[in-house]
């Protein structure tokens, strides 16, 4: 999940182009709509590949060290997300730029999304 969340990110970021960054710029509203579609499609696929080849391991709840592990991913994203928006907030008061401001908050929210995915998995494999 955390590697779809990234390449969805890049993908993105990398539609803008470099109009939607300059003060005053548009979202293009079709590239949203197509995140958002593509996100949620392929956050089913993932799920359900996932799901499929580990059928005894679906339904069960997370055990201790899972759930731990996965509290202090969510509490990293927490900080991170914290960060992102103060410093947006701080820009925009600074420069007036909403569009800016969507997009700051916007990669913050996907920033942390990652960071609860990929920080979960690597506390995981490190033995937490």
């Amino acid at each position: 999940m955390g590697a779809l969340m990234l390449a969805m990110a890049a993908w993105y970021f990398g539609r803008l182009g470099p109009a939607a960054w300059q003060p005053g710029g548009t979202l293009p509203v079709g590239t949203l709509i197509a995140y958002l579609f593509l996100t949620i499609a392929g956050s089913i696929l993932v799920q359900a590949v996932l799901a499929i080849r580990n059928r005894g391991e679906a339904g069960s709840p997370a055990d201790e060290r899972e759930a731990a592990a996965s509290a202090r991913a969510v509490a990293w994203a927490g900080h991170l997300l914290t960060l992102v928006l103060v410093g947006a907030l701080l820009w925009f008061m600074g420069h007036g730029d909403g569009m800016m401001l969507f997009h700051a908050l916007f990669a913050g929210l996907l920033a942390s999304q990652a960071v609860v995915h990929l920080g979960t998995a690597w506390l995981l494999r490190r033995g937490f």
